[in-house]
């Protein structure tokens, strides 16, 4: 019964093996990568391989198998110009930034931008209209959507879920194993603590040769629950690109509790990297632990999702070994160990906070659903313990190095149509040293559709019932906007934290119109953490303007009123030429609202509309004549219209002869 049940498990996997090892490479060079499955992208997974063109384009792409193009788009965004080829077996090989497709396909798109008039378009094809055949050429290597010169190659199962390429027949060469650089500790609820604090807590790791493993640079305190996650990239031989590894494993005093590994990954999830991933002082690190809602079929735990206690039967008060191993998927594999000091009890824990200089008297600092007051000890000598309450009800001070702290639960103190919490500091009669701070209360409940208005509804969050991965508490404090390249300041700007927080369906965030303000100036803008803003949307319901979020940030409502700037520079102006099928080339930039869509943008000929091209990343729109040009002279006009409707004409002339 064994032997048969064995042969049968080898019969299912040898077609899947025999078809990947007939799967050719899409480029006739040596394989060399920048990018592999599984990175960090802004707001997504990277769902497939970046294979490096060392700077060029033009490069014959090869179709892997045989089959047929099920489907070709051409975009100025994203994967720019891509097809999708459907091999026989079902599975899907995707081939995008392309400079253009072979004749068959860019036949076909260039009579459909013919009909529709514009350069955006898409085409499907039934099976048997453009086949293929393995190593055939289907197109050729550009940096079309976005990035430098690169393919972006995806291999999908026949239900369209990007698989890493990696384990399907798609190898480079790779004897190099990962490296690591930091290890994380994420404390996770009122009663956890890292090093004292509920703060994440961030240890460089060193490489250390005589154990041939990475070292954290020095212990942590921990008590409660918490995860553990790591900072490490991998490269490979033929190029120094940095990139992810493929499989990371937590292992707790010699017995392996949690690993993840990069296999796959349905496109509906690819936003749940936020929870995959934690951001933390500038760094990226891969969680090995199982946030609320992560639905991603990466994980092995034991039972626990990574998490760990710290007190608990498993890990007891004292010293313990945390170990992590990372490896890519030619098996080269590093690993990192860190000692932690696991305390007996919260107060110890709390005693093992170091001294912050420089720290606020008062500091209230929120998280998902509890906050934490920290008093700082130079004004408590000075004036000595104050009286602390939240809401009325007093709160127990617990000392710590260099002052004392409290715990505000939202659960026991925020009633259910509460919108504020008052928390204050009071040292005695008249003291300057007197604090109120405030927290906001409104809960976010999973499952349920709910919009919490705020500042009296100037500005309210909009929640879908499948927005919220757990009941939070958002904190939102008042943060008006400076005015930015482009844009106006309104007095409409708001804080909302915390900021490691993310949303399964988008969420919802929008402003009231103000007073004398035009609506189709203003706009969603969200801090892009260095001084700028980065626009949204704009859309206009019942005198509010609003736009999708996936995330809590730093948002405000500004007002663009700038129109884009038009610089002719192909042909130079008034100038004779003898290209009878001349490049227009204008240069387009906004700096508010931005464009939005390909027909935002126009280039006319003598008053007839051309197809044009627009290159997000280089500013660039350009168009040629369809037909070769008589002599003559000839007027071109550009026009831009930013995404608040301001809009710039420009014309200029050239001539052939």
């Amino acid at each position: 019964m064994i032997v048969l049940l064995a042969l049968l498990v080898l019969l299912s996997i040898a077609p899947a093996n025999a078809q990947d090892q007939d799967l050719r490479w899409p480029l006739a060079m040596s394989p060399a990568l920048s990018s592999t499955f599984g990175e960090t992208r802004a707001t997504a997974f990277h769902a497939g391989l970046d294979l490096k063109t060392w700077g060029k384009t033009g490069y014959a792409v090869h179709a892997a198998a045989d089959g047929w193009i099920e489907r070709a788009r051409m975009s100025p965004w994203g994967f720019g110009r891509v097809i999708y080829l459907r091999m026989n077996d079902g599975r899907i090989a995707v081939y995008a930034h392309l400079d253009s497709f072979f004749t068959p396909v860019q036949q076909k798109i260039r009579a459909e931008q013919q009909r529709l008039g514009h350069y955006s378009v898409q085409l499907w094809f039934e099976k048997g209209k453009v086949p293929v055949q393995r190593s055939d050429v289907i197109g050729f290597t550009g940096e079309t959507g976005g990035g430098p010169p690169h393919l972006h190659f995806e291999l999908r199962d026949a239900a369209n879920v990007p698989m890493n390429p990696l384990l399907h027949a798609f190898k480079v060469a790779d004897t190099e194993a990962p490296t690591m650089r930091r290890l994380l500790i994420v404390p996770r609820g009122a009663g956890s603590l890292a090093d004292g604090d509920h703060a994440p807590v961030v240890v460089p790791v060193r490489w250390h040769a005589a154990t041939q493993r990475f070292v954290a640079a020095r212990s942590v305190t921990v008590f409660g629950r918490f995860g553990i996650g790591v900072e490490l990239f991998d490269t490979a031989n033929a190029a120094d690109n940095k990139m992810a590894a493929y499989r990371q494993a937590l292992i707790v005093d010699g017995r392996e509790v949690f690993s993840s590994r990069l296999h796959r990954v349905p496109l509906g999830d690819k936003h749940q990297v936020a929870l995959d991933r934690w951001r933390q002082d500038g760094f990226i690190f891969a969680n090995l632990f199982q946030r609320p809602g992560n639905r991603l079929a990466f994980y092995e735990s034991d039972g626990n999702a990574g998490w760990l206690f710290a007190g608990g039967q498993d890990l007891g008060p004292g010293e313990h070994e945390i170990e992590v191993a990372a490896s890519d998927v030619s098996g080269n594999e590093s690993r990192a160990t860190l000692t932690l000091q696991v305390a007996s009890s919260y107060a110890q824990a709390l005693a093992s906070s170091a001294p912050v200089e420089n720290a606020p008297a008062v500091e209230l600092v929120a998280y998902e659903r509890f906050a934490v007051l920290k008093l700082n000890s130079t004004v408590e000598s000075q004036l000595g313990e104050p009286r602390v309450t939240a809401g009325g009800v007093p709160l127990t001070l617990q000392a710590r190095p260099g002052g004392h702290t409290a715990l505000i639960s939202y659960a026991n103190l925020i009633a259910e149509d509460s919108q504020h919490l008052q928390v204050e500091v009071r040292f005695g009669a008249g003291s300057d040293a007197d604090t109120t701070l405030t927290l906001t209360t409104q809960l976010v409940r999973p499952g349920l559709s709910q919009d919490l208005a705020y500042d009296q509804g100037r500005m309210v969050l909009h929640f879908d019932a499948g927005s919220a991965y757990e009941q939070l508490v958002p904190q939102v404090s008042s943060a008006p906007p400076e005015a930015a390249p482009g844009v106006r300041a309104t007095d409409l700007g708001y804080t909302i934290e915390p900021q490691t927080i993310s949303f399964d369906k988008w969420a919802r965030i929008s402003f009231a119109v103000p007073e004398g303000k035009d609506p189709s100036k203003l706009g969603v803008y969200v801090s892009d953490g260095l001084g700028g803003w980065v626009f949204i949307g704009n859309q206009f319901e019942e005198q509010r303007i609003s736009a999708r979020a996936r995330a809590f940030g730093t948002f405000a409502l500004l007002e663009d009123v700038a129109p884009p700037t038009v610089s002719t520079l192909l042909p130079r102006s008034k100038m004779w030429i003898d290209e009878r099928r001349p490049l227009l080339r204008a240069r387009v930039v906004d700096r508010g609202s931005g464009f939005g869509k390909e027909l935002d943008l126009e280039i006319e000929l003598n008053g007839r509309k051309l197809i044009h091209i627009y290159d997000p990343e280089a500013d660039v729109v350009e168009a040629r004549p369809d037909h070769p040009l008589a002599d003559g002279e000839y007027v071109w006009t550009v026009r831009a219209r930013d995404q608040a409707g301001n809009t710039t004409e420009v014309s200029d002339g050239f001539g052939l002869r």
